[in-house]
């Protein structure tokens, strides 16, 4: 009965049976607490006595009652959140925050993703004397690759269905991305070896190309910005814990962008510095973008839109918890389009004059639910 004891110590009128505590709380009151055995009484432990105490002075109950021990320790009624502060907690608690890292290709299996050709030759006689008017085949064209992506995205998820081993759920949100692309060039030449069994067209080929057309890619790599609005339906297991494990999810997103070209080779006589012959400066005017095209000739521009670009990207993404693989698809990110410069002349024929689209795709890893 030690318990017993030590409460007498801290009561001015105390008195005790066997298995029973009376603490004389005043002339009319008392606290009397009882126990079938001595083990009851060692459950007072388990009460904050204080607590209870202070409950019980502001009921206005005359009447208390009795009090039943249970296997939980005594607390008072929590007041219930307001119905606003209940869904906000409820909504915090599936909202999560997501890094993408990543880099892409300008081929999906060995095929050119979005590729457009800007300019095409079937007549070897246009640049070789006394050559057939078949047999070669000329082409330039150009895709759009992603070096690098880095991006953020702020994701809820709504529960469709949320099984004992597996659910399915609903989400979406919204998100940033930066990228590194790059304009990929390609040059093609298709020949029929009896034809020209000696690579005599090359040299002309050449010459043509230099000095006739003056044809030369002006742009390699750009930047562009981009935030989105993402949407996805994905399909999960659980384990025996109730813990979400492996993820699949296929979702669209519509994106808004815009592009930064470096600087081109025509941008290069522009921002001089002027000062007084006795200047010891050594900086001119900085040029560090341009707004020019993408491919330029004697005959024919081709410009990348730049700003306003809004399209769609289809996504992919499989994960195991906090860790997934994704892989994009953007078809029409950006538009190419043609433009006869002043000093055109007949070899404009030759060049593609129909605006086109150029898109891309990119793989990484996001961390994050």
């Amino acid at each position: 009965m030690k318990t017993t004891l030590l409460m007498c110590l801290l009561a001015t009128n105390c008195s005790w049976a066997a298995d029973s505590l009376i603490v004389n709380a005043g002339p009319a009151s008392r606290v009397i607490f009882y126990g079938k055995t001595p083990a009851d009484l060692q459950k007072l432990e388990r009460l904050d006595l204080n607590k209870l105490l202070r409950d019980l002075n502001q009921t206005k109950d005359s009447t208390l009652g009795h009090i039943q021990l249970s296997s939980a320790p005594y607390r008072a009624t929590a007041k219930p959140l307001p119905k606003w502060q209940q869904y906000w907690q409820a909504y915090k608690k599936n909202t999560f925050f997501n890094l993408h890292l990543g880099m892409g290709s300008y081929t999906f299996f060995n095929q050119p993703i979005d590729r457009y050709e800007y300019l095409r030759l079937n007549d070897p006689s246009i640049f070789m004397e006394n050559a057939p008017n078949k047999g070669l085949v000329i082409s330039n064209s150009l895709w759009l690759r992603t070096r690098s992506v880095v991006g953020v995205s702020l994701v809820h998820d709504a529960y469709w269905w949320n099984g004992k081993r597996m659910g399915m759920k609903f989400r979406y949100g919204v998100g940033v991305e930066a990228l590194g692309l790059r304009y990929q060039y390609s040059n093609v030449v298709k020949v029929d070896s009896e034809l020209f069994p000696n690579n005599e067209w090359s040299s002309p080929r050449s010459d043509y190309y230099q000095n006739t057309l003056m044809l030369r890619p002006e742009q390699t790599d750009v930047r562009a910005f981009s935030y989105n609005f993402q949407l996805m339906p994905k399909v999960f297991l659980k384990n025996k814990k109730g813990k979400e494990t492996f993820s699949l999810g296929l979702g669209v997103r519509y994106n808004v962008s815009r592009m930064k070209q470096p600087l081109d080779g025509g941008g290069m006589i522009v921002g001089w510095g002027v000062y007084p012959i006795d200047s010891d400066k050594v900086l001119g005017g900085r040029v560090t973008a341009t707004s020019g095209p993408i491919v330029a000739s004697k005959d024919m521009y081709f410009f990348a839109k730049e700003g306003g670009l809004k399209n769609f990207t289809y996504m992919a993404e499989m994960g195991y918890r906090s860790v997934s693989l994704f892989f994009n698809y953007t078809p029409s990110f950006t538009q190419i389009t043609p433009s006869l410069t002043r000093f055109s002349t007949s070899n404009a024929q030759y060049y593609n004059q129909q605006s086109g689209k150029l898109g891309f795709i990119n793989f990484g890893v996001k961390i994050g639910r």
